[in-house]
């Protein structure tokens, strides 16, 4: 294996586990451990991760929080725009959900559902909707992201592409006229991405703080987006430009 590709897979195992280890590094690549100090060392300077005693830690953006404190905010907001999702979902659905927290509170309020298919890359929605054996659960799989226990990486896409859905639920950290729905963490783009094209239509959930934020990169052009649902305290000027852009604005 080349160097660089052995540092590439380092960067894919850090950002998908959180954190990585010398010695364990060292035993998979069959390397020495100084080799791997190395590589952790040059891809510290590209700021693709940060060492530590030991091994090296993942660098999350500033904005992206822990799935336990996501979990806490706007909880009233997110249940609402949950539910009017839900509401959608008919008998004989296949739908997509990302790892958002969102997304978990739309999969609470499906528990009681009967002959839907739900695929998701989310370890939280799976647990879930375990409960349910009326519910066909489909895990992407993948590398597990502790920061926010999503799968993510090839696998996770291989298993998506393999599907298609009748519609894909996914949440955004901004969502603008000029650049659609955008997110702050490329494994996470990537995976909504993955799933918008394999949707026949794409279901924003944001609340309406989100609105005219722009995240990292976008993963859903505003042509892409069928329906935005939001909560009532976004104002009717803003509705209306997002209606006219071919949006369907639905308040919960």
């Amino acid at each position: 294996m080349l160097p660089e590709e052995r540092r590439q897979q380092i960067v894919q195992l850090i950002n998908g586990h959180g954190s990585v280890y010398v010695p364990e590094m060292s035993k998979m690549f069959k390397v020495t451990e100084e080799t791997i100090r190395r590589d952790l060392e040059k891809l510290e300077y590209e700021n693709l991760l940060k060492r530590t005693y030991g091994g090296a830690v993942a660098i999350q953006p500033d904005d992206e929080l822990s799935f336990n404190i996501r979990k806490q905010q706007s909880t009233a907001e997110k249940n609402r725009i949950a539910a009017k999702g839900a509401s959608l979902v008919r008998p004989g659905d296949t739908v997509f959900l990302d790892a958002s927290t969102t997304c978990m509170s739309l999969a609470r309020s499906l528990i009681n559902s009967r002959d839907i298919t739900v695929i998701t890359n989310s370890a939280r929605v799976v647990f879930d909707l375990a409960k349910n054996q009326n519910i066909t659960v489909i895990s992407t799989g993948g590398l597990l992201r502790s920061h926010s226990l999503s799968f993510v990486g090839p696998v996770t896409l291989s298993t998506i592409n393999k599907y298609y859905a009748d519609r894909a639920y996914v949440s955004c950290k901004g969502i603008s006229l000029d650049f659609g729905a955008t997110d702050s963490n490329e494994w996470e783009i990537e995976v909504k991405r993955a799933m918008i094209q394999r949707a026949r239509q794409c279901v924003i959930l944001a609340d309406h703080t989100k609105f005219d934020h722009v995240g990292l990169a976008t993963f859903a052009a505003m042509d892409d987006i069928s329906t935005i649902i939001t909560n009532t305290e976004l104002d009717e000027a803003t509705q209306k430009q997002y209606t006219e852009r071919g949006s369907e604005v639905l308040l919960a």
